[in-house]
This record gives C-alpha cells, sequence and structure tokens, in this order.
C-alpha cells in the first residue's frame, strides 16, 4: 500500500469520533441527571434511613450523629471522628452511588469504599441495597 494513502487513512480513523465517545455537553448532561437522581434518593432514603438508624443507636446507648451536607449523607459517632458510614455519588460513567466506612483502629484508619446496588440505576436503589451496605459497617464499627 501506498504510504500517503495509510496515512490518510490513519489520519481519517483518528479524526473520526467512536461510535461509543460521548462529547463533554454529553457527560456533562450525564452527570446532571445523575446528580439530580442522587438528591432525590439522598432526601428521599438515605437521610431518612440515617436518621432513623441513629435515633435507634441512641436508644441503644450508642452516641451518634447524621450529617447530611448538600451531596452526601453521613452518620458518624462520638467515639472518634474518624468512625463513619458516609453515601456519596460517583459521577464517573456510568454514575453510582458509592458507600463509604471509616474506621479508627490500632493500626489506624481503616476507609473502604463500596458501590452500593451493583448494576443498578441509581433511581432503582432501594432501601434494602442501602441496608445491604449499612449493617455490615455498622457491625464493624461498632463490634
Amino acid at each position: 500500500m501506498d504510504v500517503a494513502e495509510l496515512r490518510k487513512r490513519i489520519a481519517r480513523e483518528l479524526d473520526r469520533p467512536a461510535g461509543g465517545d460521548r462529547t463533554g455537553g454529553d457527560r456533562r448532561a450525564s452527570a446532571d441527571s445523575a446528580r439530580v437522581q442522587f438528591n432525590r434518593l439522598l432526601n428521599g432514603t438515605i437521610a431518612p434511613l440515617l436518621i432513623q438508624t441513629a435515633s435507634i443507636l441512641k436508644a441503644e446507648g450508642e452516641l451518634c450523629q447524621v450529617h447530611t451536607p448538600s451531596d452526601t449523607a453521613k452518620i458518624a459517632f462520638d467515639s472518634s471522628h474518624e468512625d463513619f458510614i458516609e453515601f456519596m455519588l460517583d459521577t464517573t460513567p456510568p454514575a453510582h452511588v458509592i458507600g463509604r466506612c471509616s474506621m479508627r483502629r490500632k493500626g489506624g484508619t481503616t476507609v473502604e469504599d463500596r458501590i452500593v446496588g451493583v448494576g443498578k440505576a441509581i433511581e432503582e436503589i432501594t432501601d434494602e441495597d442501602l441496608l445491604a451496605f449499612l449493617l455490615p459497617e455498622l457491625r464493624k464499627i461498632l463490634k
């Protein structure tokens, strides 16, 4: 094959957008949509679940507080500022909800992040998906 022809074909291929590529505008729109869906989940399910959990734990003698800044929700334990469970949004495509658990132990602080409701769209995540993350992490922190 002629080198000049090969060069043209390579240049055309590199300039052509791939079928799965998304433009910056598409990514921003997708991230904005994910933020809206997460805010609904945060205000409608996550925050109420953490508030109820904190009430139950306080009745059992565990001192904790729920913090709900605009983009996350966290239950923090008074025993250490490093002991908490938090839910947040990761907008990396495909957008998903992350559960984070931070625990202080003798060897230092351990932080673990896991996807909540693996394989589900944000609007499909239920309180059961949240509990599947929350309950085992509570056991780790409180034992």
